[in-house]
């Protein structure tokens, strides 16, 4: 035994093992670095202490020895001593066998005693490592009190992009992966070191059995903080599937729903819908977001390549003198989003939007769009051309609007040909004089074709987006401070009507809360069309100023006509039609929710005629003013200051 067999002992060696166990729980990265040397630091430490050990009383004591006694065998107690130090990492001890004299020596004693409890823990601390990864986790769930928990259902390239992100902006984040480890063993080794090296908890469950959050069996304390889910898989039908099931089951669960968010990958646009029936007919009050590859490719460009960088910006009078206009090479479902979110974040006051959209499959491609998007067809300047990337007609129809483009986005799906068809939309730019800045944009899926591109130097003033480890980032898919903000705006619009609780943003369907975030994502470029920015409060050494001051005048109504025409965009690229007053007898409001129709999507001009229409109070012009009235109220909520840019653009 470790130590002598009594019930101290016992005790002393169950502390020990719970010590070792909470050590690998919390320090593993830690142990993994310290373990041979503490091992070798032990193991001659025992050996020391058993070659004194071994010594004849006479040595020790320093006297002679009696007569007839045989002098020390060097050799034997070495070897004796070798053998006692290996059982120090097997749990057994032979203080039995040492000298009883220095038995009976506090300081000898003490020693001996802290040396095999050293191999005690070294022992566990290895098995633990080693096969111990399943208790390892449950020590962890027992003993977390987290403030934040992130819960990835399965570990794939999404997953482990996202929590590397999660990682390296708050380390004391409770990550937690659901994962079965019946691969091959290099594939569970792989994975195992990826959960270790970002120190996440395992469950070892296949993802197709999780039925409810029950059956995690996770603490209690888990889900009174912010407690984030993610479906990230491939299969779609899986994600979708499995978060059916968690939310059915939530409240037959007792299982708290208002810290929990859902976040669901997949590419169908009726997903939203179906939580949202799933949500009601269960009646759960559940946060959830649903997006795609393309839809986060699309809102990583719009934000690391926003559109008012692109045109001149007139911040006396908060409204721009100039047209914009994309060209967009590729039409699949990246394409496609990118033109959508490029519709909406490129409305300004004073300017038309205008788009150039080539495709080589056009024919098949813009005939589905036209009937999928009606109003984007029928109220915005947008060509479609069928046009293979580096055809005559492609270079052709640049050069016939290489004075108009202010914005290329290349979405060919084929990572080499995009880069190849970007440098040479380049070259034909500079070649033909270009001096204006012109943003030209490549989507890559990879990072191999771009390091080869990067290496040579070959993309100088080119922008990359669209890279999973760009896209599956905090900052893009969770964004809780974009989401603050979309939720204050929401409570503040609920306060006109008097809606009780004004706070209901559990109660909205997706598409009312995404139209909130794109009103909050929105509120940064109409900022800068003030000649300002905004930056997190204690993270910005900028002198904030009053933004109230700005908003007055005819900056005031610039920008209410600018928040109009976002809005509009933003209804057009959901599917929104317009509903002509004419179409509108024995309605009672300007939204008719079920056939995606409102009345107030039309010009600003015409907003006067929907208001006596339908005696609106206060006017809907008057709302897109208390859209931008009530920006500085956001916010301060959100934890925002606002300062100048010195940069003020003026045509």
């Amino acid at each position: 035994m470790l130590f002598p067999l009594t019930m101290t002992s016992l005790l002393i060696s169950l502390g020990l093992i719970l010590l070792s166990g909470l050590v690998v729980a919390r320090y593993r990265d830690i142990y993994e670095k310290i373990k041979i040397p503490l091992a070798i630091i032990t193991f001659f430490s025992g050996l020391i202490l058993y070659i004194i050990g071994y010594l004849p009383d006479h040595v020790i004591l320093g006297t002679l020895p009696a007569n007839g006694e045989a002098a020390p065998n060097a050799a034997v107690i070495s070897l004796r001593a070798l053998f006692s130090t290996c059982r120090i990492f097997i749990l057994e001890n032979d203080f039995g066998e040492v000298s009883e004299i220095l038995r009976n020596n506090l300081v000898y004693s003490t020693l001996f005693h802290l040396v095999h409890a050293l191999g005690l823990m070294i022992t566990v601390l290895t098995l633990l490592s080693l096969f111990g990864l399943h208790i390892i986790s449950r020590i962890q769930l027992l003993f977390s009190r987290p403030s934040e928990t992130y819960v990835f259902c399965g570990l794939n390239e999404y997953a482990y992009h996202l929590i590397r992100s999660l990682r390296e902006n708050k380390k004391d984040r409770c990550i937690i992966v659901i994962e079965g480890l019946k691969q091959s063993s290099e594939e569970e080794e792989v994975l195992v070191r990826k959960i270790r090296e970002n120190q996440c908890i395992l469950i070892d469950r296949n993802c197709g059995e999780v039925e409810s959050l029950k059956s995690l069996k996770l603490p209690s304390v888990f889900y009174q903080k912010p407690f984030h889910f993610f479906l990230l898989s491939d299969q779609e039908n899986a994600n979708i599937q499995t978060a059916i099931r968690l939310i059915q089951n939530i409240k037959k669960d007792g299982t708290p729903a208002e810290n929990i968010t859902l976040y669901i990958h997949s590419p169908s646009e009726n997903t939203g819908q179906i939580m949202d029936r799933v949500c009601k007919e269960n009646g759960v009050k559940i946060d959830f977001r649903v997006f795609s590859i393309p839809d986060l490719a699309a809102r990583q460009l719009m934000e690391t390549c926003p559109v008012y960088e692109t045109i001149e910006l007139d911040t006396c009078e908060a409204r721009v003198y100039s047209d914009f206009t994309l060209f967009l090479a590729g039409f699949g479902r990246m394409g496609v989003e990118v033109l959508r979110k490029a519709l909406y974040s490129g409305q300004f006051y004073g300017g038309q939007f205008r788009a150039i959209v080539t495709d080589n499959a056009m024919e098949c491609r813009e005939g589905t769009f036209n009937n999928r998007y009606s109003g984007i067809r029928d109220n915005y300047s947008i060509q479609f051309v069928q046009a293979d990337p580096g055809s005559s007609a492609f270079y052709d129809l640049i050069l016939r609007y290489i004075n108009e483009i202010n914005y290329v986005a290349i979405c060919l799906e084929d990572d080499r040909i995009s880069m190849e068809t970007a440098l040479e939309v380049q070259r034909l730019l500079r070649r033909n004089g270009v001096k204006r800045p012109v943003v030209i944009a490549v989507q890559v899926s990879g990072s191999e074709e771009l390091i080869h591109y990067q290496e040579n130097d070959l993309l100088p003033g080119i922008r990359i987006f669209g890279r999973i480890s760009d896209i599956f980032t905090e900052s893009i898919i969770i964004n809780e401070s974009m989401d603050k903000m979309a939720r204050t705006m929401n409570t503040l619009f609920n306060r006109i009507y008097n809606v009780d609780p004004a706070d209901n943003w559990f109660e909205l369907d997706e598409f009312t809360k995404e139209s909130n975030r794109s009103a909050a994502m929105n509120i940064r470029t109409k900022l800068r069309l003030l000649g300002l920015d905004m930056a997190e409060a204690g993270k910005c050494d900028r002198q904030p100023v009053r933004l109230e001051e700005y908003l007055e005048g005819t900056r005031l109504e610039n920008l209410a006509k600018q928040e109009h025409l976002r809005w509009n965009a933003f209804h057009f690229a959901s599917g929104w039609t317009a509903w002509e007053l004419s179409d509108t007898a024995g309605a009672k409001k300007a939204k008719d929710a079920a056939n995606k129709r409102h009345a107030c999507l039309v010009p600003w001009e015409r907003l006067a005629d929907v208001t006596r229409r339908f005696n609106q109070v206060p006017s809907f012009e008057e709302l897109d003013f208390m859209q931008v009235r009530n920006i500085p109220r956001i916010l301060e909520a959100s934890g925002y200051i606002v300062y100048e840019t010195g940069k003020d653009q003026v045509r």
